[in-house]
């Protein structure tokens, strides 16, 4: 185990359901380098969106939301594939905290000892249209995320997620998130990128670096991309 106060790296990316076993080449080959790319990133944690439960990292303990109930009739559903909303892979033991709203957010807790005591990582779905049962918007599954988020410590705590939210979108929800979280006192570093949708909030007490790395992102490189989003590495630093 690391010490606590060397620095930490958590990788962010939505991988967007890789799929295993339904026959298609291309797909099967997606899956296979999504995973390698995964393996060589080296951070301690892994948030990561859209994700397979058939997905294994060597090293790695994955916590998972709820499963999935937004289906697509494009993906294929059968074994090994169990998709998640959202996945953590942990080097490090980390406690899966039970929450109200399980099916966009897992919440874990690391062990004494370290300076960053959790990690969120969620998602404001888009998806309860799949969902015929279902007449949630946008707003409302950002206002579940809200109220997830208001029940957090404020020290020690890192948000990592999919709010399907940039700048030039949405101002009213943007203005939501600054009113009922930024200025109760959570940092928002990727407020203003404008290359993705993906975001991370934290408590004040922490130190962080972000560093966007837009080569598995397919809207930038069309013929290797792997995903529609960066990966994103987030560095904690300790004084």
């Amino acid at each position: 185990m690391m010490r606590p106060e060397t620095s930490m790296e958590i990788g962010l990316w939505n991988i967007d359901h890789p799929e295993t076993g339904s026959g298609s080449r291309r797909k099967e080959q997606r899956y296979s380098d999504v995973l390698a790319f995964l393996k060589q990133t080296d951070c301690d944690i892994l948030i990561l969106t859209e994700a397979n439960a058939a997905m294994k990292l060597p090293g790695y303990t994955c916590y998972l939301s709820e499963k999935s109930p937004f289906r697509s009739k494009r993906r294929f559903y059968g074994p090994p594939n169990q998709y998640h909303q959202v996945a953590v892979y942990s080097r490090i033991p980390v406690k899966n905290i039970p929450l109200a709203e399980p099916i966009n957010g897992v919440r874990c807790q690391l062990p004494d000892g370290y300076s960053l005591k959790e990690i969120y990582g969620n998602v404001v779905t888009l998806k309860d249209r799949w969902k015929k049962d279902s007449s949630k918007t946008q707003r409302d599954r950002l206002q579940e995320q809200v109220k997830v988020i208001q029940t957090l410590p404020q020290k020690g705590v890192l948000i990592g997620g999919d709010f399907n939210l940039k700048p030039g979108w949405n101002k009213d929800l943007h203005a939501r998130v600054k009113q009922e979280l930024g200025d109760k006192g959570w940092a928002w570093p990727t407020e203003n990128r404008n290359d993705g949708v993906q975001q991370i909030l934290h408590s004040p007490d922490l130190n962080i670096y972000v560093d966007v790395d837009q080569s598995p992102n397919r809207k930038y490189h069309p013929d290797t991309g792997l995903s529609d989003h960066p990966f994103i590495r987030i560095r904690t630093l300790y004084a």
